[in-house]
């Protein structure tokens, strides 16, 4: 299909869903699950889609992972019961929130402080019920949760005793490794050292007598590596239902498996240096790849050689010789961007298209549900 042909049906910027690539994707998650013998939570943060939560459920996912309670709230909205919020719920307008969710779904949540577990267990003993809670453990990221065994083990001694809480595992988001391994082997090396941690911490949690069950890692590079290491129980990948440029520079996914990409349309070629498309920051990301040796904000498909190189909020600028010769005032292009999960946060909703044809308009019911 010529360029200027793509998608005729539908105006740009737009958010095109390959319905195929993206069921293959789910697929090979869940098969990656089931043969490491691990469940599968995949973190909805990436699409915040109950439609497609839905899907990935149904391909045999134990439940979902979500960023923040306002997520779990449209989750739980469209009938999705078993939900975890990774991340710590502190202050007691969230607590609140936590309080009505847990009469209609089931919610376990992380925290890596007593300050936040004692507003979990001032929730849990107001309603009579213990509420699951994860220990986070900083495997290199350098985000939340203590670094060391020992550390996680003294947390852990006061974290457990209180009620209304249950202490029932440990969990870590390896997400640095995108950044930091340049090769297959170095990533798979230190995607399996990531779970070896997190097993020992486990481990030492159990010797001390907090008898925790589940370990659970989450990262849609690692977890092709390390979802089989003997004591991990769960995985929360969330990026492997698109995919996105920062996959295709760690090796994990291609052109062809990449779900998602953004429908420009190319409106400027003031310069024969420079073309300008309708997608700027307030469609995509401003995150740059984890990978540096790439410059730009997106690949630009069947364009090797263009460089998205920088936006303003509604115009995007792409760099390139001989612009127009290459390309036309009209045409259509097709971006992978740097990193998909924070795009569809900005958008309605996905155009899923199969052999072409639109199939189906999948609202993002979810967006901006930052709190």
């Amino acid at each position: 299909m010529p360029a200027h042909e793509l998608y005729p049906f539908l105006d740009t910027p737009a958010l095109v869903l390959d319905l195929d690539k993206m069921d293959a994707n789910i697929q090979e998650m869940a098969d990656i699950a089931r043969d490491a013998g691990v469940k599968l939570r995949p973190h909805i943060k990436t699409h915040k889609s109950p439609y497609l939560a839905k899907l990935q459920l149904e391909s045999g996912a134990s439940g979902i992972t979500v960023a923040k309670l306002g997520e779990a709230e449209v989750m739980a909205d469209a009938g999705i019961t078993d939900i975890r919020v990774a991340y710590p719920i502190c202050g007691e307008i969230k607590l609140a929130r936590l309080r009505r969710l847990l009469e209609r779904a089931n919610v376990s949540t992380s925290l890596d402080s007593v300050e936040v577990a004692r507003g979990i267990s001032s929730v849990g003993e107001e309603i009579g019920t213990q509420v699951p809670v994860f220990l986070e453990i900083n495997t290199g990221m350098d985000r939340c949760g203590p670094a060391s065994t020992q550390e996680a083990l003294a947390l852990a001694q006061q974290i457990a005793p209180l009620p209304g809480l249950d202490l029932v595992g440990i969990l870590t988001h390896e997400g640095h490794l995108l950044s930091t391994e340049r090769s297959q082997e170095s990533l798979r090396q230190s995607a399996i050292q990531v779970a070896d941690k997190m097993v020992t911490a486990a481990n030492m949690l159990r010797i001390n007598g907090i008898d925790i069950g589940e370990v659970s890692i989450g990262s849609t590079p690692a977890v092709r590596y390390n979802a089989h290491v003997p004591g991990i129980t769960e995985i929360r990948p969330g990026t492997y239902i698109f995919n996105d440029l920062n996959e295709m520079m760690s090796g994990v996914a291609t052109e062809d498996t990449c779900a998602v990409t953004v429908l420009v349309t190319v409106v400027s070629i003031p310069e024969n240096d420079r073309a300008i498309v309708d997608g700027g920051s307030k469609t995509f990301s401003s995150d740059t790849l984890a990978h540096q040796e790439k410059s730009g904000f997106g690949h630009i498909k069947g364009h090797p050689d263009v460089i998205f190189d920088h936006m303003n909020e509604e115009h995007g600028y792409l760099k390139l010789a001989n612009a127009r010769e290459k390309l036309g005032i009209g045409e259509r292009l097709e971006i992978i961007p740097n990193h998909i999960c924070p795009i569809p946060n900005l958008a309605d909703r996905f155009y899923g298209v199969r052999h072409g044809a639109l199939e189906r308009e999948i609202p993002i019911l979810a967006r901006g549900k930052n709190t």
